[in-house]
């Protein structure tokens, strides 16, 4: 019978027994856990299964075996159920009740607050169910979220007693060292990284982790290197849950902190201390169930936002759709015209540009001569043309004389017949002004004619002469053409007149 047996599974892979595999649930590098069917029945199993490689391992079957005698021993609501153990040369495995729910860590990555609206209930079953381990003369010792599975309806079910030893007792306190330390570095319990004999206070230390874990989404202590993480272990005290999740209420703090005591005897001494004590604790400052529903109405804001985003953006295309069947002309001009929008969008400036210009004295021609021009003489005498700072009009190198400052300035065909047309030096700027004798006669107001060559005027009166031939005073010289380097040493030397810069803005018309 056994023959026919082997037989069957040799050629059939989807069957080990008499027992068809339906669906893989977990793979693992020693195991697999799997759904089963027995043949002709409809009830689901979990199988535990040893690969084919493990299978060759003493010490792998021989954890399997202890399992099974853990599981066996065991009777409680909140503890997985085991069927049967099977060993043999073909297979080696666990047949358990199918629990459909998934476990702890899944739901902590997905619904962390769902979790935690449940914690109160989650503690409780846990620790009941680690309690009758306890009784059974058992500590589970590898406590963790992933050896927790809890259901919608906060139905639990702790499962894995791979890692199980027995309470130590009596003389096993004294003589029952373990030999090796077996655990999940993260959960794992000061006294069983220092090989002592454990107790319930083991287990109670890993659930303080895990609770710690779903307080806050991650564990106490953390390290470079496995061992830095045990070290932490054994000499660092941990946070408080409230200082990373501030929605923690303060006596819960001290519950779970009391949990994570260093020494055993500082903790709660059994499960059932630990739902008691829990009964009157207050977890949160305010209810889950109030954050989930201030979430959830968030949410569906935001969704509903979308989607009137969305359905306008919808009726827009559609209006676009049928422009393009009607009038492919007219949607295509549309289109080029919101590209063109696309690519105008305003970029921001550089910041080059932001910085302070130059000093305008030196990109600026001479400025005029004080008191300005009349209105009616405020036109070019040339054609307006872009000319370099401190250079002299082309084929016109003349000055205007200190004696007709502040008198009105002839008409086009400026200076009169008989003025010298000749300029300073290039590299002497004149500190007096020329001779009496070349000045031409001042022109009477009001007789020449616009856009005519004037006559030259009878000579000034006696009385006005002084005046007009009195020398410049030095903050205002005469202003001639003259070259640039030299110009730029003399406005250094002089004081700016308030009174001209009104002309700035009309001086580029003056040249």
């Amino acid at each position: 019978m056994a023959e026919a047996k082997t037989t069957e599974t040799t050629e059939d892979d989807s069957m080990v027994d008499e027992y068809k595999l339906i669906n893989l649930i977990a793979d693992g590098t020693t195991t697999q856990i799997w759904e089963v069917k027995e043949e002709g029945a409809t009830t689901s199993f979990v199988m535990k299964r040893l690969l084919p490689e493990p299978m060759k391992n003493p010490e792998i079957v021989a954890t399997m075996k202890l399992e099974a005698k853990v599981a066996g021993a065991l009777d409680h609501p909140n503890l997985i159920y085991l069927h049967k153990f099977v060993k043999s040369k073909q297979h080696v495995y666990l047949l358990m009740d199918y629990f459909r729910a998934p476990n702890l860590r899944s739901q902590l990555s997905s619904d962390r607050l769902s979790v935690q609206s449940r914690l109160r209930k989650l503690i409780e079953s846990t620790a009941m169910a680690l309690g009758h381990m306890h009784e059974k003369g058992w500590v589970h010792k590898d406590i963790k979220p992933e050896n927790i599975l809890i259901s919608k309806s906060s139905e639990v079910k702790v499962i894995d007693f791979g890692l199980a030893v027995p309470v130590a007792k009596g003389l096993g306190k004294l003589f029952g060292k373990p030999k090796t330390v077996q655990g999940t570095r993260s959960y794992i319990a000061p006294e069983t990284i220092k090989k002592l004999p454990l107790g319930p206070g083991a287990d109670v230390y890993s659930l303080g982790i895990t609770i710690f874990e779903v307080l806050t989404g991650k564990t106490p202590f953390h390290g470079e290197n496995p061992k830095e993480v045990l070290l932490k272990h054994i000499g660092e005290r941990p946070v408080a849950p409230s200082s990373i999740n501030p929605n923690v209420a303060p006596e819960f703090d001290e519950f779970v902190l009391k949990m994570l005591a260093k020494k055993p005897e500082d903790r709660f001494q059994s499960m059932e201390e630990v739902v008691s004590s829990l009964r009157n604790v207050k977890m949160f400052k305010a209810e889950i169930s109030e954050i989930i529903a201030q979430n959830k109405a968030k949410a569906d804001q935001e969704e509903k936002e979308s989607m009137q985003e969305k359905r306008l953006d919808s009726r827009a295309d559609a209006r676009l759709s049928q422009l393009v069947k009607d009038d492919p002309k007219l949607a295509a001009e549309l289109i080029a015209q919101r590209k063109a929008n696309t690519k105008k969008k305003p970029t921001p400036e550089p910041p080059k540009e932001k910085k302070p210009q130059p000093a305008p004295q030196q990109q600026q021609p001479p400025q005029p001569m004080p008191g300005g021009y009349p209105p009616q003489y405020q036109q070019p005498m040339y054609p307006p043309q872009p000319m370099p700072p401190g250079q002299p009009m082309p084929g016109q190198p003349m000055m205007y004389p200190p004696q007709y400052q502040g008198q009105p300035m002839p008409p086009q065909g400026y200076p009169p017949q008989g003025y010298p047309q000749q300029p300073y030096p290039p590299q002497q700027q004149p500190q007096q002004p020329p001779p009496q004798q070349q000045q031409p006669p001042q022109p009477q107001p009001g007789q020449p004619q616009p856009g005519q060559p004037a006559a030259p005027p009878p000579q000034p009166p006696p009385a006005a002469a002084p005046q007009s031939q009195a020398p410049p005073k030095p903050e205002q010289p005469p202003a001639p053409q003259q070259p640039a380097a030299q110009q730029s040493d003399d406005s250094k030397k002089q004081e700016k007149n308030d009174d001209d810069l009104p002309f700035m803005d009309e001086l580029p018309d003056v040249i």
